[in-house]
């Protein structure tokens, strides 16, 4: 299917300027723009800019608060409660992370639960951040119960499960970090849409029709479809544990919630929502407080350089260390620009009519 070409700066100019119509403060909708473009620069068109129609329905439903902004609720020790009032997830979670940054430089450790965040893009990029700073770090967002999510538990014929994925960081010195993100659905939801939008099939084992049927129809999926759990039939509960154990250590953000009702959890729940529960949970640790940091970073390099060695298998070029594909993907669009499938453009336009915002040069 033809796709579009767009030089990423331009994109992120008008990404930010798209944002800023939709209520946004300067500085929400620049972090806001920095990480959907940034997620297609690394080649997860999924948690990209074709998430922009989705937030504009959120804001028009009342939902997502754009120009809401996160504070720490509850905080003790190395913990903390963060309030991201239903604005863009990305900055709340983002703030978040900063938060946990500055605590473990003070503490060695610190976790923090965010509640009431909106979608909140991928979550590699908080895994960045963290290592960035020489931390390691460890991420997740999930939500559980009946109809709250796209995935079917394993076993199971009923979407029960979000896509609920997991991210860990680990810094290394003169060489790319660890950097491990993944939904524990045998495909994340992003990666249906743009099957759907360059009108191609998705992986077999991936997804079931509504009746519970297998298929690779992506469309499906929103007319009542569900994705298996990461293993798919074979070892799918591996998946599904992550998933639930996701959901559960994120919905520490839920406890002593004074709006656990539909429109203030991370997304509207039926009216019985005790029995739901959702959250994003991270940890940042600074290995300085185990030993000497240079010490383990270097070890770290050490380890990663020796498994990028290892001989590749027939018909592979080499060992890639998780957080390589993102690196590798990222300079060749900045180089080359962010490809966008041209049902995403057509949507894209629609909604840069709609907020009279110029679209970016082709």
């Amino acid at each position: 299917m033809a796709e579009v070409l767009v030089p990423a700066p331009a994109l992120e100019s008008w990404t930010k300027a798209v944002v800023r119509a939709m209520g946004a403060g300067e500085e929400v909708a620049a972090e806001v723009a920095h990480h959907l473009v940034g997620a297609n620069l690394a080649g997860h068109d999924s948690h990209g800019v074709l998430r922009l129609p989705q937030y504009m329905r959120e804001v028009d439903s009342g939902t997502l608060v754009p120009d809401a902004r996160p504070d720490v609720v509850r905080s003790r020790g190395a913990v903390g409660v963060i309030d991201a009032h239903r604005g863009f997830g990305h900055y709340s979670t983002r703030w978040a992370v900063d938060w946990c940054i500055d605590l473990a430089r003070r503490e060695g450790v610190a976790t923090a639960a965010v509640r009431h965040a909106m979608h909140i893009g991928r979550l590699g990029e908080y895994g960045e951040r963290a290592a960035s700073e020489g931390l390691v770090g460890f991420f997740t967002v999930g939500v559980a119960g009946q109809a709250a999510g796209s995935v079917a538990p394993f076993w199971g014929a009923e979407r029960f499960l979000g896509t609920n994925p997991w991210c860990m960081a680990v810094p290394a010195v003169d060489r790319p970090p660890l950097v491990i993100d993944f939904a524990t659905s045998a495909i994340a939801e992003g990666k249906v849409r743009v099957a759907r939008a360059k009108g191609v099939e998705v992986p077999p084992g991936t997804l079931r029709a509504p009746s519970g049927e297998p298929t690779r129809e992506p469309s499906l999926l929103y007319e009542g479809g569900m994705l298996l759990p990461a293993g798919g039939e074979v070892a799918g509960h591996k998946g599904y544990g992550l998933s639930l154990a996701s959901a559960l250590i994120g919905g520490l953000a839920m406890i002593d919630d004074p709006e656990p009702t539909p429109g203030g959890t991370m997304m509207p729940f039926p009216d019985e929502w005790s029995a739901h529960i959702a959250g994003v949970w991270m940890m940042v640790v600074d290995p300085g407080w185990f030993g000497p940091a240079d010490q383990y970073l270097r070890r770290v390099s050490a380890v990663l350089d020796s498994v990028a060695g290892v001989k590749p298998a027939p018909g592979f070029e080499g060992v890639l260390v998780p957080g390589d594909p993102e690196r590798l993907r990222r300079a060749e669009r900045q180089a080359s620009g962010v490809p966008i499938p041209e049902a995403t453009w057509t949507e894209l336009t629609e909604l840069s009519r709609r907020l009279g915002v110029a679209m970016p040069a082709r």
